[in-house]
């Protein structure tokens, strides 16, 4: 008897679970952006994590970018969409296709990417310099990797973590490639994705090695073959991707030990929501900038049309 008592004493927060599902599928139902427990429409605070959940203004916000992007890896497609549009607007500016490097310099300069020491004077071109590309070939190799690993590293870390990886050694790469560049006394025009790619591959191996998941060498592979494919293909800048990789791997390693992951994924989505902002200004930025005006007069002059 006491045995029959017991299951039933465990049956009854099944049975409630249950019913509370039933219900909320029914009145319709919110997924709580901080741990991703589904709740009904009217409550206002996620009953499995206890976080304030996002108001009609945020459901309708969230709706949208859902309808636009999907679920499944948004920040990933939105990059790729950014991308693909710097791409597409250099080369209807150059007035010809770019398939190895047809991209004229002060179009690369209009649309952020970086020369010198003009990151030290206009800072937001490492950023800016992610989302440009010299050629279909550079765009291709690189919107594959963005695609692969993007999709992956978002979906395991979250969208927040996954900006964050991807900015953040995006721009570590350059601003070892431009400290790299200073020594070498060897200055070139230097931009695309490929640090802030190589910094989340290593994100996800830094992540299953501490882990202590094997599948960390088979990613640790491919890295290595997309590094041949690119240096075969392409003339690569080697530290913008040591750089990337290095930062990279210290991020996934420290958000793999990082408790209750899903208690800050609210302060992740808010740094997301910036970086995007910050990307898009860093583009205009680069617009406003004079040099590269200075540069297509300088093409001009010299019969480059």
């Amino acid at each position: 008897m006491a045995q029959v008592t017991q299951v039933r004493e465990k049956a009854l927060p099944k049975a409630a679970a249950a019913e509370r599902f039933a219900l909320t599928l029914a009145s319709g139902s919110s997924i709580c952006p901080h741990c991703g427990g589904l709740n009904s429409v009217d409550e206002k605070t996620c009953f499995r994590c206890g976080q304030r959940l996002p108001g009609p203004a945020g459901r309708a916000a969230a709706g949208l970018l859902t309808t636009l992007l999907g679920r499944d890896s948004p920040l990933t497609k939105l990059y790729v969409i950014v991308c693909v549009a710097v791409f597409v607007m250099t080369v209807l500016a150059t007035k010809k296709l770019a398939m190895l490097g047809g991209v004229r310099p002060s179009e690369a300069l209009r649309w952020g990417a970086l020369f010198g020491t003009l990151g030290r004077d206009e800072p937001w071109r490492y950023l800016s310099a992610m989302f440009v590309h010299f050629g279909a070939l550079h765009l291709g190799f690189n919107m594959m990797a963005l695609w692969d690993f993007g999709r992956a590293t978002e979906l395991r870390l979250g969208s927040g973590r996954f900006a964050l990886i991807f900015v953040g050694t995006g721009i570590a790469g350059f601003v070892v490639s431009d400290v790299w560049y200073a020594v070498s006394g060897a200055p070139a025009l230097t931009a695309g994705a490929s640090g802030g790619l190589f910094g989340l591959i290593a994100a996800l191996i830094g992540y299953l090695y501490a882990a202590r998941d094997p599948a960390w060498k088979q990613y640790l592979v491919r890295v290595a073959v997309y590094a041949v494919i690119f240096a075969l293909a392409l003339s690569v800048n080697n530290a913008a991707h040591i750089g990337g990789f290095v930062v990279g791997f210290a991020m996934g390693y420290a958000f793999y030990k990082e408790p209750s992951p899903w208690s800050r994924n609210k302060l992740f989505g808010a740094v997301a929501a910036l970086l995007v902002l910050a990307s898009f200004a860093s583009i205009g930025l680069s617009h406003l900038s004079s040099v590269w005006r200075e540069v297509r007069q300088q093409e001009l002059m010299m019969g480059r049309d």
